[in-house]
């Protein structure tokens, strides 16, 4: 054999070699690949999942919840009734609903129907009180067109108890809605139970601003709303209170500073931030 025709046997050799390793073992005969994971048509979520009831009397053991309902963007413009009646029973069957693109009471009892903005969400606020009872709590959200999907989460009522200072937004973020640009919080504050019957001063001058004035503030178990950039409140004996924060329309995205100050010695001050997400699809599922 020549030295020619060597060079070119050992280089085909060293091809088909080169092929093998690329495929790599072949898979077993009947074997078939993970099934792909299924994305959601629609999800539904709580925040806070667990509150501290909070209050005086006459308004002790009220609660809010931000509810949010995310659906695939083919089901844009369509209604979802949202049901709990664990959690009406909890709260003596007072509850009161409100949508958050409206500063009007939208509904009572234990269902309230929503519709989807362009993207497919919904942001409602759920008002609880007085005389709601520790209790975990289902919440349903079925959607009223075919294919009638139900999703579902879960809440917790806790019973008060005296923290350390701190105030938070519940949620920490929110997604505005696609039409009118509104957003809704929970500004949850806390106090060490020393200072119960103190009064507090809840401010966001930054959502105020970015939200072109329009601030309304929702307090427990009324239906009466304020105004402005900043609200009062009362701690109840365990140092607590909370107010939930409609703002909108037109509200800017970006974040902003809650404060929560003793109007009262020693004056101490907390704070927290607050994000306003721009409108956007965050369940990208489609009609199966």
């Amino acid at each position: 054999m020549s030295i020619m025709s060597r060079v070119r046997r050992a280089t085909l050799c060293a091809a088909v070699a080169g092929l093998t390793i690329a495929a790599g073992p072949a898979a077993p005969v009947g074997a078939s690949a993970a099934p792909a994971a299924q994305t959601p048509i629609c999800v539904v979520s709580a925040s806070p999942s667990s509150f501290t009831e909070s209050g005086l009397s006459p308004s002790a053991s009220t609660v809010a919840f931000i509810i949010t309902v995310e659906c695939a963007p083919t089901f844009s413009e369509q209604a979802v009734e949202i049901r709990t009646p664990q959690l009406s029973n909890a709260c003596q069957g007072q509850l009161m609903w409100y949508s958050a693109t409206t500063t009007a009471v939208a509904g009572n009892g234990d269902t309230f129907d929503v519709r989807l903005d362009p993207d497919g969400n919904a942001t409602l606020i759920v008002l609880g009180g007085p005389s709601c009872a520790a209790s975990s709590d289902l919440i349903e959200a079925d959607l009223t067109v075919a294919p009638y999907t139900t999703a579902t989460t879960q809440v917790r009522i806790v019973a008060p108890a005296s923290t350390q200072p701190r105030v938070r937004s519940l949620p920490a973020s929110e997604v505005e809605d696609a039409t009118t640009s509104s957003v809704a919080t929970v500004f949850y504050v806390e106090f060490p139970s020393a200072f119960s019957e103190y009064q507090v001063q809840i401010s966001d001058a930054e959502l105020f601003d970015s939200c072109a004035g329009h601030i309304a503030w929702m307090v427990p178990d009324s239906t009466a709303l304020k105004y402005g950039n900043t609200v009062t409140m009362t701690l109840d004996n365990a140092g607590n209170t909370f107010v939930v924060a409609l703002a909108g329309p037109s509200c800017a995205s970006g974040r902003t500073l809650v404060q929560a100050e003793l109007a009262g010695p020693p004056y101490t001050t907390v704070s927290a931030q607050f994000t306003v997400l721009s409108p956007r699809v965050t369940v990208k599922g489609s009609r199966p």
